[in-house]
């Protein structure tokens, strides 16, 4: 059986490196980088997790140190239910294992049409009304148009950061 930590924002790398060292399995599950990205590159760092925040973690039968995991580095708390440990069966988390290893668990984004009122969520257009134009590169990055000084403008832009307007 799996149990879960709440981990502090960006936290899950180092929550699983610590219970590693400990000899705890721990499992943060991420999506797998955009394609065409460099590896060590900015866009290949970016956290993708699936479940941000939380980290599974497994332990061997009779494990007694609990305080090792409640005080561990970046963990906020341990998800409990009825004052126990919370659990996730194993079939559940090799569910999630298979699903991304074979890509078949994708974030789930917004499906834009060619001159839909979009919305710039976050970057240096963050909050500018923008009109969806198309996908760029094999989806990875979309194209769409900003009007500045008076006339529209080509930008491309990951289409996780956009929201339809209104």
């Amino acid at each position: 059986m799996w149990h879960v930590l709440h981990a502090a924002p960006n936290g899950e790398p180092q929550v699983c490196k610590f219970l590693g060292l400990n000899g705890i399995e721990a499992y943060a599950p991420r999506f797998a980088a955009p394609p065409r990205t460099k590896p060590g590159s900015v866009r290949d760092r970016q956290h993708r997790s699936v479940f941000p925040g939380y980290v599974f973690f497994k332990l061997n039968d009779g494990f007694a140190h609990w305080d090792l995991i409640r005080w561990a580095p970046g963990v906020r708390r341990m998800l409990q239910v009825d004052g126990a440990p919370g659990t996730v069966d194993d079939i559940i988390v090799d569910h999630i294992r298979r699903r991304l290893a074979s890509r078949a668990l994708t974030p789930t984004r917004d499906t834009f049409r060619k001159g839909q009122p979009v919305v710039i969520e976050s970057g240096p257009l963050r909050m500018m009304d923008a009109i969806f134009d198309g996908r760029l590169d094999a989806g990875a990055r979309v194209q769409v148009l900003v009007s500045l000084l008076g006339r529209p403008l080509a930008v491309g832009v990951d289409p996780a950061i956009l929201k339809t307007s209104g």
